[in-house]
C-alpha cells in the first residue's frame, strides 16, 4: 500500500510541477494566401525565440522575397526558393526582450504578397 501511495504522490507532483511552469512554449498559427498555405511557429528556446515560417505554395524553384520582422526590426530580408516539394522554410532566431509580435511577407516573383502574423 505505501508504494501506490508513494506513485501517486510522485505522479501528482510531476503534473503538478509541469502546469505551475508557466505557458505554452510555442505557439502556431496557420492560414492560406493564393494557392498556398503557410505556418509560422514561435518556440522559446535557450538562445531566445525561434521563429520558423514554412510556405507550401504551387511547385518546385519557385522565388519568394521573405521578410519576417520581429515588431519594426527586421530579422529576415531576402530572396529563397521553394524546394523540390515546392515548399519554403524560413528560420530565424530574436530576443525575447524585444518583443513577441511578429509579421512574415512572402512575395512572389509573380502574384500577390503572403502576410502571416503572430504574437507569441
Amino acid at each position: 500500500m505505501r508504494t501506490a501511495v508513494g506513485v501517486v504522490l510522485v505522479l501528482g507532483t510531476v503534473a503538478f510541477g509541469t502546469a505551475a511552469c508557466g505557458g505554452d512554449s510555442e505557439k502556431t498559427e496557420r492560414g492560406n494566401c493564393g494557392s498556398g498555405s503557410w505556418e509560422l511557429s514561435v518556440d522559446k528556446e535557450d538562445k531566445g525565440l525561434e521563429v520558423t515560417f514554412e510556405l507550401q505554395s504551387g511547385g518546385p524553384g519557385e522565388s519568394w522575397d521573405v521578410v519576417i520582422a520581429q515588431g519594426e526590426t527586421t530579422l529576415v530580408d531576402g530572396t529563397r526558393q521553394t524546394d523540390e516539394d515546392g515548399e519554403l522554410d524560413v528560420d530565424a532566431v530574436a530576443d525575447e526582450a524585444d518583443g513577441k509580435s511578429f509579421t512574415v511577407t512572402a512575395t512572389p516573383e509573380t502574384g500577390e504578397a503572403c502576410t502571416a502574423s503572430i504574437d507569441f
